[in-house]
């Protein structure tokens, strides 16, 4: 019988603070080696500039010097929490079926951040993904960061989105969209689709689920097997974890696919300054975000040892 000590010590990712905080101690020398990489850049850079006003050039390079060695450090907190995740991620994750992480340039092929690049949407960059088999079902999660281009004068916004791709499994046809509650908009939708020739119809689920989610249907689509009771907890779970956020997902050619838009980015705490063994409870939800997919999967085919937190 687990003393209370025991379970006070252990995470939801189902390993003991003290096996992640040893994990976390083992990634710190990475942390230092990175931190002095990039003080010596940027200190470099500014010394640089700075060099060229004591030999007579403008006093402008001053603020050239700060812009430059403040970019720097802000890349270099970026590109460490990239590592940082990396790090980490194989450990927590494996043991939930994760056959594969990567971030940064080596998370997405070249060809395919030549596309994000121009992707309609505006300018993407995949930060991390992580593809795996659980349950016997396959699935793909990542997250990525969009700047949107600027329409009718307003200001850029930058957008961090969440990505999960899961295999149905079983077969169905038709497609089920799941999109935010819009009300009385909604009714309005409705008509619009009716006028245009969309064969799709909302239908009524459950009121608590309705209350969330709008649910339209396509073709056949057998709503009641893949919006089970135990999914559409997940869902509500999810929604419920990132408030205000335009969840939307969608049942179709035998995938389901979520687009979870999310506040921050996940790890963003990682930084170069904050030593690696301090992260246990941020490494605690990072398992809650790599394992998405999971709870989705439980839901699709019922809870498996207990649904997870």
């Amino acid at each position: 019988m687990n003393s209370p000590q025991a379970e006070s010590d252990a995470l939801a990712s189902g390993l003991k603070r003290a096996e992640i905080e040893e994990l976390l101690r083992h990634t710190e020398p990475m942390r230092l080696a990175a931190l002095t990489a990039s003080l010596n850049l940027s200190a470099g850079a500014a010394l640089t500039i700075l060099g060229s006003i004591l030999s007579g050039g403008s006093i402008l390079f001053s603020f050239v010097a700060a812009i430059a060695a403040g970019s720097i450090w802000q890349v270099s907190n970026r590109l460490w929490r990239d590592q940082a995740i990396a790090a980490v991620a194989p450990a927590i994750g494996g043991p939930w079926g994760q056959s594969s992480f990567a971030s940064g340039w080596d998370a997405v092929e070249i060809e395919t951040r030549i596309g994000e690049i121009f992707d309609n949407e505006g300018a993407r960059f995949t930060a991390w993904q992580s593809h795996g088999r659980y349950r016997d079902i396959g699935y793909r999660l990542n997250e990525a960061t969009i700047w949107r281009r600027r329409r009718n004068n307003q200001p850029r916004e930058v957008v961090h989105l969440m990505r999960v791709e899961i295999e149905v499994p079983h077969s169905f046809a038709g497609s089920v969209e799941l999109l935010p509650q819009s009300g009385f908009m909604g009714k309005i939708d409705d008509v619009v689709r009716q006028f245009s020739g969309e064969t799709g119809r909302r239908q009524a689920i459950d009121p608590a689920f309705d209350a969330v989610f709008d649910t339209h249907v396509d073709g056949g689509a057998p709503v009641q097997e893949l919006l089970t009771p135990n999914f559409r907890r997940a869902m509500l779970a999810l929604a419920a974890r990132h408030p205000r956020m335009y969840l939307t997902a969608r049942f179709e050619r035998g995938w389901f696919s979520l687009r979870l838009p999310i506040p921050h980015l996940v790890f963003a705490s990682a930084g170069l300054l904050k030593p690696m063994p301090d992260m246990a409870d941020d490494t605690d939800s990072l398992w809650w975000d790599l394992t998405v997919p999971h709870r989705l999967i439980d839901g699709l085919k019922g809870d498996h040892d207990g649904p997870l937190r």
